[in-house]
């Protein structure tokens, strides 16, 4: 079989060889980082997150030296902050914001944040802003309506107590208000915001 038979798949589909990942070099790099940052809002951390396995692919081919990665890459998150591309302040608030707006609690939005590189002080700096007097309340009845739980309970008749089974019913009630609890809980709201939350507005 020739080479050229042996380029084509069983299927008659030509396999693309994989272009071997450039060099170490700032100016690459810029150009992943912008490229990046227009699909992409990005914390400093995320953006030196997806720069250092772009390094890592072209070290493994070429073998360079793993500080002419790091100084490369610290360089080009400088610079992507220099120029307003990188605002962990933005990023952050707006991640906030759009987990309040979904339902998260406090918990969540401090365990995202923590995950997306956001440091300790600026992120207890937008927790204050996302704990405003009343937000808690609010992000656990959205939670609760988004997944039909208590109040928000999609069939919300209850099952009719016979006088055969009335102590039946009353126990399968109950059992349902505690995994109702319980998912509130799981979600990272304190046990009374989920009592509010789970009662009718």
């Amino acid at each position: 079989m020739n080479d050229a038979a042996g380029s084509f798949a069983g299927g008659g589909r030509r396999r693309k060889r994989r272009r071997p990942p450039p060099k170490l070099s700032r100016a690459d790099f810029e150009r992943a980082a912008l490229r990046h940052l227009e699909r992409y809002p990005s914390s400093a951390a995320g953006l030196r997150a997806v720069l250092g396995r772009r390094a890592e692919r072209s070290r493994a081919h070429h073998g360079e030296p793993p500080e002419e990665a790091q100084a490369i890459i610290e360089g080009v998150v400088g610079r992507m902050a220099e120029l307003g591309f990188v605002d962990d302040r933005r990023y952050g608030r707006a991640l906030a914001r759009r987990l309040r707006a979904r339902g998260n609690s406090l918990r969540r939005i401090a365990a995202r944040l923590r995950e997306k590189g956001i440091s300790g002080p600026l992120r207890e700096e937008l927790l204050g802003e996302a704990g405003e007097p009343g937000a808690e309340l609010d992000a656990a009845r959205t939670y609760a309506r988004r997944r039909g739980l208590g109040a928000y309970r999609r069939s919300r008749g209850d099952p009719a107590p016979s006088e055969d089974d009335e102590s039946g019913a009353t126990e399968a009630i109950r059992l349902r208000a505690r995994r109702e609890l319980a998912a509130l809980a799981r979600a990272g709201f304190a046990f009374e915001v989920a009592r509010q939350a789970l009662e009718a507005e």
